[in-house]
């Protein structure tokens, strides 16, 4: 199940108690104060694990809570800190408020985000001693750990970024470039979330790609699959436009999906892109010919191939990894 949104309640853990305590030796009805600090509240820092791809695991979970601290004892032993609870989440992920506000972007490997502070410690009696007090009866609590209400949403980075109308072969061109399992069949949205796959070069370099699920006319308003999933396109650093040149009209396909692009978010268009005419076995020579006529950008940006006869793949990778600087 791929999850790219949802709503979670972080509570960070409460401090420990004070504890209130005196010495009992024979002879000595009431010593010194021995009543130890409370420990303190663990606090929820998120982390990135790069291996995980959405936010499944929380699927079942409303409420993610770390440990409170214990309280103090006696003999001057302060109670036990609560272990920080670190939370994996996806490289991608975007943290934000019950408003809507950004507060945190995962954007490299090895970055963390300190999302609940634990509470502070409360004071044993022990730590209120003075020359005036020798014997003080009073400790504080533990003061509350932070609670939350946040947003985790999931925007895909991925080097690569496949477009295209349902049924315009991305799933069957992935899986002949990479090793990942994608779903292949005859008919529209066989996709129904993104897919990714890692591609390694001979000098053992590696890519990450993802076939974003089928856009189609009207998919900026949140037709189709929509607009949950071309936010996925948006931090690609190279857009991969696959045209099924078989289709009644590929050029008012390639047309539509710059159109939706645009109207979604205009800087897409600015970024690199190279255009596949996809399925050309079929030999389809008239839209070919009409596709390459029609075409309005450098000629070197389109390839054909035929992602099930593996054809000119190998010229296609060639291509797309000059534009690619992540590393897996």
């Amino acid at each position: 199940m791929f999850i790219d949104s949802l709503k979670l309640k972080f509570i960070a853990g409460n401090g420990g108690n004070g504890a209130v305590a005196f010495r009992r030796e024979k002879y000595l009805p009431k010593g010194g104060p021995t009543g130890g600090d409370g420990g303190m509240g663990a606090s929820i820092i998120l982390i990135v694990n790069p291996h995980i791809m959405s936010f499944e695991k929380f699927s079942r979970k409303k409420i993610i809570k770390a440990e409170n601290g214990k309280i103090g004892g006696s003999n001057t032993r302060n109670g036990k800190k609560g272990q920080n609870l670190f939370v994996e989440v996806p490289l991608g992920t975007i943290v934000k408020d019950e408003k809507d506000n950004v507060l945190f972007e995962f954007t490299k490997k090895d970055e963390q985000f300190l999302l609940c502070k634990g509470g502070k410690n409360g004071k044993g009696n022990f730590s209120f001693r003075s020359s005036t007090n020798q014997a003080p009866n009073i400790a504080t609590p533990g003061k509350k750990g932070e609670e939350k209400f946040l947003n985790l949403e999931l925007k895909l980075i991925a080097d690569v970024g496949l477009i295209g109308f349902p049924n315009a072969g991305k799933s069957t061109l992935m899986k002949q470039i990479t090793k990942s399992k994608v779903k292949i069949a005859p008919y529209p949205f066989t996709t129904l979330y993104p897919n990714l796959g890692i591609v390694e070069y001979e000098d053992y370099s590696r890519i990450l790609i993802a076939d974003i699920p089928g856009i189609i006319k009207g998919a900026h308003l949140n037709k189709g699959l929509g607009i949950s999933f071309l936010k996925h396109i948006e931090r690609t650093s190279i857009l991969i436009f696959v045209i099924d040149i078989n289709n009644e009209d590929p050029i008012s396909d390639f047309q539509t999906l710059l159109d939706e692009l645009k109207s979604y978010n205009a800087d897409l268009l600015k970024r690199p892109f190279l255009t596949v005419l996809n399925k050309t076995d079929l030999q389809n020579l008239e839209n070919l010919k009409k596709f390459k006529k029609f075409y309005p950008f450098k000629k070197e940006s389109l390839i054909e191939i035929s992602a099930l006869e593996k054809a000119n793949l190998d010229i296609f990778l060639k291509k797309v990894k000059p534009f690619c600087k992540t590393k897996y």
